[in-house]
């Protein structure tokens, strides 16, 4: 009876460890999501630089400047969102005008 009874209880934990879901793998060397430094440049050389993700990650800018130019140090291409409705792509290296001059709001990178 004793043998039935740990024969079992080891049958029990086998079938709990082997239900358990598999860690999640390491990534690997080198796969961490990279980030590209976009400098916005307003009227009288007024300007900012912020960091952003190059897996399409996009995120808020905080910034009232009135933008112009904005430029890419290089490494992906972005898109940003000015406050009243403009679209700009910049490319990897690139310094793009933003007409009309404004705010940005948002942005994203791809690699």
């Amino acid at each position: 009876m004793k043998t039935f009874a740990i024969t079992a209880a080891l049958a029990l934990l086998t079938s709990v460890v082997s239900a358990a879901p598999a860690p999640a793998p390491a990534p690997a060397s080198g796969s961490a999501p990279y980030q590209v430094g976009i400098t916005f440049i307003g009227a009288a050389e007024g300007r900012f630089t912020q960091y952003f993700f190059t897996n399409g990650y996009g995120s808020g800018i905080y910034n009232n400047l009135s933008v112009s130019k904005i430029s890419n140090s290089g490494g992906a291409t972005c898109y940003f969102y000015g406050v009243d409705g403009s679209f700009t792509v910049v490319p990897s290296g690139a310094t793009v005008d933003v007409g009309p001059p404004q705010t940005q709001t948002y942005g994203y990178c791809y690699a």
